[in-house]
């Protein structure tokens, strides 16, 4: 299964994570890139699932385990344009 991920901070700016979106839909990622210790999903509908990092080294550890593909956000973007609705089914 192809995934993509985003780095980026929570909200509150201190917290690495990582959004993720496939080919093949949130549903399916989420079902695919099971969340380990030191981590925190973040899946609500109608958004991209989000994995907060909640020790050091998970967000890294979970992009190698799952073989993220890591786009810029210039990619990440046109990436998502091109999925359109399919990206959040």
């Amino acid at each position: 299964m192809i995934v993509y991920g985003l780095r980026g901070f929570t909200h509150h700016g201190g917290g690495r994570m990582l959004t993720v979106l496939s080919p093949e839909g949130r549903s399916a990622a989420l079902a695919h890139v099971k969340c380990t210790d030191g981590l925190r999903t973040v899946a609500r509908p109608g958004l991209l699932t989000q994995y907060h990092e909640v020790r050091t080294g998970s967000v890294k550890a979970l992009i190698e385990r799952y073989a993220i593909e890591l786009l810029s956000r210039g990619a990440w973007e046109t990436t998502k344009a091109e999925l359109g609705e399919a990206a959040y089914r």
